[in-house]
């Protein structure tokens, strides 16, 4: 037999205790008036026995005084007594209550491992204390996510500032220094601000709670890519990576920022070509099935291990950091582009094999015309 739901909470629960504890207070005093009352009705008589009177409970007489007297004080031992039960029943219920005040007082920055862990039933304050636990874990673990997020930041900015002091050091330290080592110097500079400044823009990208559907449009896929395609070609040829990009026959029109959806393929192709090899290619496809528009890009790359795979979209994850950070990648171009496709409602994914190549794959919603 299913047991009703409200007869699962704690308001059923206090309603049946208190109840059930006045109920026996109540049984406790009319227990107590009539022993009370057949004491008082005894009387003595002339031989010296003891009878019972049948005197009328009516009428200004010892028996209605004393019936008086006795309910008075019977109801005023219920209340105090049942004021007292019914303080030290609460207090038994909400003791869980009490205990996630004092954990939530404990709790701090520096503190978020304490869990209450309550084992009572299925009611209201349990439910109560495990949205308590669950929401130190977010905490915790967001916590987590903050020092570690710090850590990195700091660690990749220190990187470009670091290089920028050691070869302004080393050219103060040369007294014979040319115009040519002022134009290296110079140029190491440049190139570090372009590090610091990019690290910036993607930080503060991804730390940006927008509201994307205030700004947006329709936005054709294919016209995208053509773009990007257009704009990677240089450095494609520069280390000999073929690109190879055939338009979808359907139109493939998604609802969304064009910018972003550039910055999206842009990054993935980029990283197509910056970590394959020479010789390599980069096939690029986008089709239309079950209403999302589906985008590929893979490569003929170094690949992607399968311990490392999981964790590719968080913030400064890098598979091999030295080669990374020399072909200036920032760790941050894959996190940018999962935020940028779930705030357009899609979700990106990737399928790789250590030595043998890449492949990511975004899913968009498709725009269905009026």
């Amino acid at each position: 037999m299913k047991i009703p739901s409200f007869m699962k909470t704690i308001r059923f629960r206090i309603t049946l205790w208190y109840v059930s504890f006045f109920i026996i207070l109540v049984f406790a005093l009319v227990l107590v008036l009539n022993v009370k009352m057949a004491q008082t009705i005894v009387v003595n008589s002339p031989s010296g026995s003891q009878t019972i009177s049948q005197l009328p409970l009516s009428g200004d007489n010892g028996v209605t005084s004393a019936l008086r007297n006795y309910s008075i004080i019977g109801v005023a031992i219920v209340i105090v007594v049942g004021a007292i039960g019914g303080y030290f029943l609460s207090g038994t219920m909400l003791k869980p209550i009490d205990k996630v005040t004092s954990v939530a007082r404990r709790s701090s920055y520096l503190n978020l491992k304490e869990r209450l862990s309550y084992t009572g039933p299925d009611d209201e304050v349990k439910r109560l204390a495990d949205t308590f636990d669950d929401m130190l874990d977010r905490l915790d673990g967001a916590v987590e996510s903050q020092k570690q997020f710090v850590q990195d930041a700091s660690h990749e900015l220190r990187t470009p500032i670091a290089t920028a002091l050691t070869n302004i050091e080393v050219l103060e330290m040369n007294s014979e220094a040319t115009i040519a080592d002022y134009q290296e110097l110079n140029r190491v500079l440049k190139l570090s601000l372009d590090r610091i400044n990019n690290i910036s823009n993607s930080l503060q990208l991804l730390s940006v709670d927008a509201n994307p559907a205030t700004k947006f449009t329709k936005v054709n896929v294919e016209e995208v890519i053509s773009e990007v395609v257009k704009e990677a070609e240089i450095e494609a040829k520069r280390q000999g990576i073929i690109l190879n990009w055939k338009p979808f026959a359907a139109e493939a029109v998604v609802l969304g920022d064009a910018f972003q959806m550039k910055q999206v393929i842009f990054n993935l192709v980029d990283n197509a070509i910056k970590y394959n090899r020479p010789g390599g290619s980069v096939g690029i496809t986008v089709h239309v099935e079950n209403r999302l528009v589906i985008i590929k890009v893979g490569d003929t790359g170094i690949g992607i291990a399968a311990q490392d795979l999981p964790r590719i979209f968080d913030r400064f994850y890098r598979v091999d950091k030295s080669r990374s950070r020399q072909r200036g990648g920032s760790g941050l171009g894959l996190a940018i582009v999962k935020k940028i496709v779930e705030e357009h409602n899609g979700t990106v994914s990737a399928e790789s094999t250590s030595g043998r190549g890449s492949t990511f794959r975004v899913e968009l919603p498709l725009y269905l015309q009026d």
